[in-house]
């Protein structure tokens, strides 16, 4: 049997762009129609459709598993194989659409540049709007700046109808960076046509409804992008560095921020967890739901009993901060002893990974570099909870890093600034 809510019809006949005979006779992609209102929220397919979902185009099989119905995603890159893989798993997707930031090559105070724009969403919804798997489309993440310009909400307003006319079958909303007074205003004034609002927070997301309520707020809206406290709203430690949660602290965070915000529902949509999969973004550790070897860790069992209402079989090991590195900087080649704990609630035996990395830290332009390899000669890596080291010879920002693996696919992570100077 196909997955409930999705239509049968063959995913090799959703073929985008495909001509020829064979195109000829392949059945056409039908669409599940999706509509929102401030009353009745979110119905797709004329049932009621809370999002319960996650950020991110990988491992479908196993987020599905979780209990989760939709993903996110921020372009259309990938967007044909992604709506494919997501619907054989009963998985919907709000399909990103990238809107340029006012920036030195792109203004959105030049009618040239936002046709430009235009065409550009015109041509990416034309293409994807018959899919079943779809949801609704994102016009822009964080987009907006400090949500003063007119001119940018206009053209928000503009793509909002030109996709309305489109695709009648799927509602828009944009994701911005936290909602203020200005960024409210400027939607209510200039965005009429926006069917919700996207919300991305994380240190802020437990006061969010309070937000709402001092702004008026009285449209739709959804969490699209939670999860850990980010770095740029994290407390500093060693040589400015943000102090990173660890993943049993992330948790307590997720499971707060989901019960308190997201569960009540009403205006609320539904949210998208961030990320669903592994990044390099701040550190090696802070944003993934998994480690870069794929083990996930406890935010995600967190996810999954309010998902799916039922608790993991196997859970990640809980851990407590890295001690021992001084808060002050410590000479080259200066010597240390650090540590931390874990538990496996199931009694799983550990294992202890340790390494000292160099210590960047920034969005990069949402480009994910890969792992710094670990500076040689620093540790004496016992597989303990305990690690002797030296710090490395070269002046600078370092973080030491702990992953703690219960052999089951789940892991714990910590980690502590080092500064050499």
């Amino acid at each position: 049997m196909p997955p409930t809510g999705f239509p049968i019809i063959s995913l090799a006949a959703i073929s985008f762009g495909f001509s020829g005979p064979a195109a000829i006779l392949a059945a056409k992609p039908v669409p599940v129609t999706v509509t929102v209102n401030a009353s009745t929220g979110m119905q797709r397919g004329g049932q009621p459709y809370t999002v319960k979902g996650a950020g991110g185009e990988e491992k479908l099989a196993a987020l599905a598993a979780l209990g989760a119905n939709s993903i996110r995603t921020w372009g259309t890159e990938k967007l044909a194989q992604t709506l494919d893989e997501a619907a054989k798993h009963q998985l919907t997707v709000s399909a990103g659409i990238w809107l340029e930031p006012e920036c030195a090559w792109f203004s959105y105070h030049k009618p040239g540049d936002c046709a430009k724009q235009a065409a550009r969403v015109k041509s990416e919804v034309t293409r994807y709007r018959g899919h079943p798997a779809l949801l609704a489309w994102g016009l822009g993440n964080e987009a907006e700046g400090e949500g003063s310009d007119p001119a940018f909400w206009q053209q928000l307003e503009r793509l909002a109808v030109l996709v309305r006319e489109l695709d009648s079958a799927h509602p828009t909303f944009t994701a911005l960076a936290g909602i203020t007074a200005t960024k409210a205003a400027s939607l209510n004034q200039h965005t009429p046509h926006l069917d919700y609002v996207g919300i991305n927070t994380y240190a802020a997301l437990t006061s969010l409804r309070k937000t709402l309520t001092d702004l008026k707020w009285t449209r739709p809206w959804m969490v699209t992008e939670w999860g850990a406290r980010g770095f740029w709203e994290s407390p500093r430690g060693a040589g400015g560095m943000a102090l990173e949660q660890t993943s049993s602290e992330k948790a307590a965070m997720v499971a707060r921020g989901y019960d308190e915000v997201i569960a009540p529902g009403g205006a609320c949509m539904g949210s998208y967890a961030f990320l669903w999969g592994w990044k390099n973004e701040g550190s090696v550790s802070w944003f993934g739901l998994m480690t870069e070897k794929g083990e996930t860790i406890a935010s995600v069992d967190v996810l999954q009993q309010r998902w799916s209402g039922r608790p993991p079989a196997n859970t990640a090991p809980a851990i407590t901060p890295v001690t021992g590195i001084p808060a002050g900087g410590m000479a080259p080649g200066s010597p240390f002893q650090a540590a931390t704990s874990a538990k496996d609630a199931e009694g799983d035996p550990l294992t202890w990974r340790w390494a000292i990395r160099p210590g960047a830290e920034g969005h990069n332009n949402g480009i994910s570099p890969p792992t710094p390899p670990a500076v040689p000669d620093t540790l004496k890596e016992t597989g303990t909870p305990q690690v002797e080291g030296r710090a490395p010879a070269r002046k600078g920002k370092y973080r030491l890093y702990v992953e703690v693996s219960d052999g089951h696919g789940h892991a714990a992570t910590a980690n502590a600034p080092l500064l050499v100077e």
